[in-house]
């Protein structure tokens, strides 16, 4: 579905708007990963690309300190080696390239949020909006949208202290958790879930070296941050953008080698992608709201172009330096570095 409409329910507080277009595009989509994966692999195919689905990758192969291909089995067991300019790992939170070539972290904001969602179908409502609420006292928040095959996406959030609690029961921490919004339980339950409900306790926020001698990370291997902005695969299809710009360049129009291609991507993909990073973070902490700050909100709630740009900022489509004064922006970067500096110093206490 065309998505156009967008709630933020902070503590009771509703901002309704419509983030403004992005690039011409005038509506958000929250397709399911199996449509949008075999859209993308269809697409890389069409184009030039050999795809191998079930092949598992066993190792890297290096030359001195350079990565120059990778080894593993195809889906028929058979060893396979594979040599190439550059590896790219787009392999996830736990990336099998990143472990290969020791990249480390060099921003680490910690893990404050663990969350699981499912599908339901029959969900009353409109089938065009998202709608997060904020329990904040409680730590809690949820978010819901629409998705293919007439389902609907409830995730809920919970600190990640909570997560043994959570995990244990999840249908219990479900049913308790929408108690604290009863328009949304009213909701849900009239519903009929549709999935078992899936979710992770490690919701970590992160950025590592994406790129070293013949190789670069993109997606999640990159950076992770947590999804209650909902920016996973948006911030994939920056890095992929980026580092085919760059891998363009290095090829076809030799104005840089591969390395260097590499190492301006990971100047650029950082640049772009740390304000909303620092955001992120910010939203993940969920701080308990005090009078004033409700009433700031409730006040910009009020103004439908102070919400829409608001909104937007939230979804990506407007740039956070539009929707936040410069001030409020550095207090994100702020907090991000203490909550850095915090967890290298307990680190190094570490024996």
């Amino acid at each position: 579905p065309e998505i156009r409409k967008l709630t933020f329910n902070l503590d009771g507080v509703s901002m309704n708007g419509v983030a403004p277009a992005y690039d011409g595009v005038d509506a958000e989509f929250t397709p399911r990963r199996s449509y949008l994966d075999k859209i993308l692999v269809d697409a890389a195919i069409e184009a030039g690309a050999e795809a191998r689905e079930k092949f598992h990758v066993n190792t890297l192969i290096f030359d001195d300190n350079r990565v120059v291909g990778i080894v593993g089995k195809d889906k028929n067991g058979r060893t396979v080696s594979e040599r190439a300019r550059i590896v790219v790992g787009a392999d996830g939170i736990n990336s099998f390239v990143a472990k290969e070539v020791k990249a480390e972290f060099f921003i680490d904001a910690g893990t404050y949020n663990s969350g699981f969602y499912a599908y339901y179908s029959g969900m009353p409502g409109r089938r065009d909006a998202v709608t997060l609420y904020v329990r904040s006292q409680q730590r809690l928040a949820y978010i819901t949208f629409p998705t293919n095959d007439a389902l609907d996406v409830v995730f809920l959030f919970w600190p990640s202290a909570e997560a043994d609690i959570v995990r244990a029961d999840l249908e219990k921490a479900f049913g308790n958790s929408l108690r604290a919004v009863p328009e949304l339980e009213t909701r849900v339950s009239a519903a009929n879930r549709e999935s078992p409900f899936a979710g992770t306790h490690r919701l970590a926020n992160f950025f590592r070296f994406a790129h070293g001698p013949g190789w670069a990370l993109v997606g999640d291997a990159a950076l992770h941050r947590d999804p209650i902005t909902a920016e996973g695969i948006s911030n994939a299809f920056c890095h992929a953008e980026i580092l085919a710009d760059e891998l363009i360049r290095a090829f076809n129009e030799h104005s840089s080698t591969l390395d260097e291609a590499t190492a301006s991507y990971d100047r650029r993909q950082f640049k772009r992608l740390k304000p909303m990073f620092d955001y992120t973070v910010h939203q993940a902490m969920i701080r308990p709201s005090t009078p004033q700050s409700l009433t700031r909100f409730s006040q910009a709630a009020a103004d439908p172009d102070l919400s829409n740009r608001f909104l937007g900022a939230f979804i990506g489509s407007v740039p956070l330096n539009v929707a936040f004064k410069n001030e409020v922006l550095q207090g994100f970067t702020a907090r991000v570095q203490q909550a850095n500096d915090e967890r290298q110093d307990r680190k190094l206490k570490t024996p």
